[in-house]
């Protein structure tokens, strides 16, 4: 078989592999005019011509300034293109930090600005490549999934920091079995004038080159190491290749058993606050702990892998014993800010906004059974602003700030209709108030003995020291009485009935979930 018969075959195989997730999406090709991308963006075309392939893609070239010659390289690529009857855009960049690694990054942001979220962009890289990466994984004590080096087909999200303006792409290589030698030989059969990247690979003699500092790391494993490696171990390249799919295989089924112990030590979890249960996390041997907190800390693609020392630190805060639960763990994770705490017998997670949102005292506000009217009174611990004669409905904001969270208190006419059948006479006067918790009003919890008031309450309740401060007593206004009947409390997780002569008809809307409490995000 001829090597462009070999090339277009292994291409083929991979569009039939991924030819379901590849129907109805957007392909774009990253085409820096090297020898490998522009073999790939050649291939593409003579399979689409041929009516083998079903897409052209279109071709991405980023011009970084990095190099005197990249002006003349992004004409040179974009010429090619028009004559071969290709679509391509060239970008520009400006790099802060003229460094391969920025350079890298600045690349993939530059092609995702344009891209649509779930296009797909397909890379030149080759089984060469895959073997530098995977000794470059090695040489900085990377685990399973490092040394499974790169996939066919993987998913990557872009680092914007706004999170509305996040979006995810698919990255395709379907050359990862090619060696760079079988591309050379289909782009010089194929007279196409690639581009040399100078910085790509080091001239002769050998003893100079070994001791050349200017060299990038790719290089000078490329250039220095590989060829020594080679010379004595001829079938190194095949056989690193080969391990690194091995590789995948075992990452694929660790992570299957990592997140099936996620699944088993999570009480809860959503973007701002995720929670394990330390006693289920303890049932699992210290590498799977390792493996759970992890994969925990950065929740999503985009975010970095948290350090060793950061997960040593949270099982470290898992495994105490005291009762000093003020103790707060920062991450930040490239996109997301995090506080990591324990209370009791559980770990949290918490958007570090969300975990200031909790510590500022609620608003209180009153609630009219006549109009719906709403009333607002403001302490010095809120904004400022002042709500009056709001019409509501069945919703009602329980904290109004400029912050990024919100909850919102639902159900509210089918309390107030509860509440009025019990009494012998309508009474227009009625209201419901909604304040923050006052610590010395002692409080019956239904089906519980006794009164509590301030830390014993809340910690009946369950709730975490650092949530105390946000928690809303919601109470009835009753023109027979001077003090106002506590009914509910509010915290972040659950809507809790109180003792009362109202709590029976109270406890059948909160247990249906016809009352309800919900922390929102704003957007």
């Amino acid at each position: 078989m001829t090597t462009n018969n070999a090339l277009a075959q292994v291409l083929l195989n991979s569009f039939e592999q991924h030819k379901r997730q590849l129907l109805g999406r957007r392909i774009w090709l990253a085409c820096s005019g090297g020898r490998d991308s522009l073999s790939l963006a050649h291939l593409c075309q003579q399979l689409f011509e041929a009516g083998k392939l079903p897409f052209l893609p279109q071709l991405l070239h980023v011009n970084h300034g990095m190099q005197q010659a990249n002006d003349i390289w992004a004409e040179q690529v974009s010429n090619w293109a028009k004559q071969n009857q290709m679509p391509c855009r060239v970008l520009e960049i400006d790099l802060v930090k003229k460094t391969e690694q920025e350079a890298r990054q600045a690349r993939y942001e530059a092609m995702m600005g344009v891209m649509n979220h779930n296009d797909v962009l397909i890379l030149g890289h080759h089984q060469d490549d895959q073997v530098e990466t995977l000794l470059m994984r090695l040489f900085n004590g990377a685990g399973a999934n490092g040394l499974s080096g790169m996939k066919e087909w993987s998913t990557k999200q872009s680092m914007a920091n706004d999170y509305r303006c996040q979006k995810s792409i698919v990255l395709w290589r379907p050359l990862l079995s090619v060696s760079r030698e079988q591309i050379t030989e289909y782009a010089n059969h194929n007279q196409l004038a690639y581009i040399d990247d100078p910085t790509n690979i080091a001239s002769p003699p050998i003893d100079h080159i070994v001791e050349d500092k200017t060299l990038n790391d790719r290089a000078w494993l490329r250039s220095v190491l590989l060829p020594h490696i080679t010379q004595r171990y001829p079938k190194a390249r095949e056989a690193m290749a080969r391990t690194g799919q091995l590789m995948q295989d075992a990452h694929i089924i660790l992570n299957e058993q990592n997140t099936a112990d996620l699944s088993n030590v999570s009480i809860a979890t959503n973007s701002w606050c995720a929670i394990l249960d330390i006693a289920q996390l303890n049932d699992l041997s210290n590498a799977r702990q390792s493996s759970v907190i992890h994969s925990w800390l950065a929740p999503t693609a985009a975010e970095l892998p948290p350090s060793k020392r950061l997960v040593e630190d949270v099982l470290a805060l898992a495994q105490r014993t005291d009762a000093n639960h003020q103790t707060s763990l920062y991450w930040d994770s490239g996109v997301y800010q995090y506080q990591i705490r324990r209370y009791q017998n559980k770990l949290y997670r918490l958007f570090d906004s969300y975990s200031q949102w909790l510590q500022l005292a609620p608003q209180t506000q009153s609630l009219s059974f006549v109009d719906n009217s709403l009333d607002s009174s403001i302490d010095s611990s809120t904004d400022g602003s002042i709500d009056k004669s709001v019409k509501v409905t069945d919703r009602l904001a329980l904290k109004s700030s400029n912050l990024e969270f919100e909850w919102h208190f639902s159900g509210l006419l089918g309390l107030k209709k509860a509440i009025q059948q019990q009494l012998v006479e309508e009474d227009k006067s009625l209201k419901l108030i909604f304040e923050p918790l006052p610590r010395d009003l002692k409080l019956a919890l239904l089906g519980r003995v006794g009164r509590k008031s301030g830390k014993k309450l809340l910690q009946a309740i369950d709730q975490p020291s650092f949530m105390r401060q946000s928690v809303v007593l919601c109470s009835l206004k009753l023109p027979t009485q001077a003090q106002p009947l506590p009914l509910l409390l509010v915290t972040p997780d659950e809507l809790v009935v109180l003792q009362s002569d109202f709590s029976h008809c109270i406890r059948p809307l909160v247990t249906s979930n016809e009352l309800t409490s919900q922390l929102q995000r704003r957007v």
